[in-house]
């Protein structure tokens, strides 16, 4: 039995820095002068994860405590993280703000995880309305204001 424990470990750990490293590449990208050397610890009270999902989403997270100085603040900021997610209709049920305030690498993996999706399906949106962008122009000669501000909506998403 005790290799199944080892194999979970080892998965985890793994796992734990693909997302690590993917937080890193936004982070850096964004110009961000911090960035994660620890998943379950530095996103921890909320600051760091509110910069990344911020990068991700293009749009800022509201409420954030720049400097939590107690549990309560860093689980407040968490919660602020969630509740943005949700508002924008990504599924967060199951994650618990104290569970990840608290390291919990198992929530905290289904958060990046989660994360990592939501980015993608932004992706694969904005790809999408930039081939409409694209179908519009050749089939008429030039892109109509409407496809343009839709495609200018999107990349500032």
């Amino acid at each position: 039995m005790a290799p199944i424990v080892d194999g979970d470990r080892c998965e985890e750990d793994e796992k734990n820095t693909i997302y690590t490293d993917w937080a890193n590449h936004y982070l850096a990208r964004s110009g961000c002068p911090r960035l994660i050397k620890d998943l379950t610890v530095d996103i921890a009270d909320g600051v760091l994860l509110a910069e990344i999902i911020q990068i991700i989403a293009n749009e800022k997270v509201a409420d954030i405590n720049g400097s939590p100085r107690s549990q309560s603040q860093m689980t407040e900021n968490v919660d602020a993280c969630l509740s943005f997610l949700d508002a924008r209709g990504v599924n967060v049920q199951g994650l618990s703000s104290e569970e990840i305030r608290n390291g919990n690498l198992k929530t905290v993996l289904g958060l990046f995880f989660i994360l990592s999706r939501y980015k993608q399906q932004q992706q694969h949106q904005q790809q999408y309305y930039q081939s409409l962008v694209e179908l519009t122009h050749q089939t008429t000669g030039a892109a109509p204001v409407s496809s343009l501000k839709t495609q200018q909506e999107m990349q500032s998403r």
